[in-house]
């Protein structure tokens, strides 16, 4: 394991800011992947998977089971991390919203840059991403359509779902838009609830990371079959959001597969108990996300359902390389 320095920006008031990385396989000649862990200070969880990964790594690499080149940092946004705050604490941006950076730019935009320095020549580019809501979601790879999305490589990942859906215009400032563009296989794992770590879904993730590594020929481990992925875009997604403001009681879990007509939950009044609506499963499917905080208000995503019947839509057009 060789420990990378991948950006260090000098403070006047503090230590320096150092984001550093864990290199594997440094001069192995097999395929290669880059993990990016917490880009932002609330996604504790993606911070958690991607250091316990790094001890797993640690131990493969002293038995000599690494052959491939993997990079993981688990954390790029350290500063926000330490003061508990979701973006840069000194002027609120978001790192992730910056890319491919500009040397000359503010902080940010050198983080950033840096960083993409750093991530290019690499295979695959894995993006540990956590939900910008107060949502609790089973874990789903998230592959914007770029025209050099590889849909076949994050199937080895194993996981229920593959979220598969145009770009908008916002996501081309974002590192996996312009990953893909610089020629690595970008994609993100999305899991995990923002400021909190859930052992069960890190279990999952770490899981699905190591079966892609396996199946992807940089790690040599046994490793047990996952789901065949089911690839889903958004016509598939039902939303349902809350028509009152109270207390949210949910009656299902993630994971859940409902009935159009069960009850998903309810909502409350805050001060007298009441009940102030019923909210029932509006199609067939499987609960993918829901939300995870007691006080909801008025018109906030409480479930989203992945429907069974519009899961074989037409799918994004897809642009092959020349």
């Amino acid at each position: 394991m060789k420990r990378v320095d991948i950006v260090t920006l000098e403070s006047p008031n503090r230590a320096p800011l150092k984001i550093e990385g864990f290199l594997f396989g440094e001069n192995s000649k097999g395929a290669s992947v880059a993990i990016v862990g917490a880009m932002s200070g609330e996604h504790v969880n993606q911070l958690y998977v991607a250091s316990q990964l790094v001890e797993y790594l640690r131990i493969k690499e002293e038995e000599g089971k690494i052959v491939g080149k993997i990079l993981v940092i688990p954390a790029i946004n350290t500063y926000a991390l330490n003061m508990g705050e979701r973006h840069w604490p000194l002027d609120k941006t978001d790192i992730n919203m910056m890319f491919p950076g500009y040397e000359q730019g503010e902080t940010t935009q050198r983080i950033a840059a840096r960083l993409f320095e750093a991530l290019q020549g690499y295979d695959y580019g894995m993006i540990l991403e956590g939900r910008r809501d107060q949502g609790m979601c089973l874990p789903y790879v998230k592959i914007i359509s770029s025209g050099y999305e590889d849909l076949e490589s994050v199937k080895d990942l194993g996981l229920s779902f593959i979220h598969h859906r145009p770009h908008n215009p916002v996501e081309t400032a974002m590192l996996q838009y312009n990953w893909q563009l610089w020629g690595t296989k970008a994609f993100s794992i999305v899991f995990g609830k923002s400021g909190a770590v859930d052992e069960s879904t890190s279990r999952d993730v770490h899981n699905a990371i190591v079966r892609f590594l396996s199946k992807r020929k940089m790690l040599k481990s046994p490793v047990f079959e996952g789901y065949n992925s089911n690839i889903i875009n958004p016509a598939a997604i039902t939303v349902i959001k809350a028509a009152r403001a109270g207390i949210f009681s949910p009656s299902v879990k993630c994971g859940t597969h409902v009935q159009k007509g069960d009850k998903l939950g309810k909502v409350m009044d805050a001060l007298s108990g009441e009940r102030l609506e019923k909210i029932i499963s509006p199609c067939e499917g499987i609960v993918t996300c829901q939300y995870s905080h007691p006080l909801i208000f008025q018109n906030s995503i409480v479930f989203r359902i992945a429907s069974v019947e519009m899961s074989g839509q037409k799918e994004p057009k897809v642009k092959k390389k020349k």
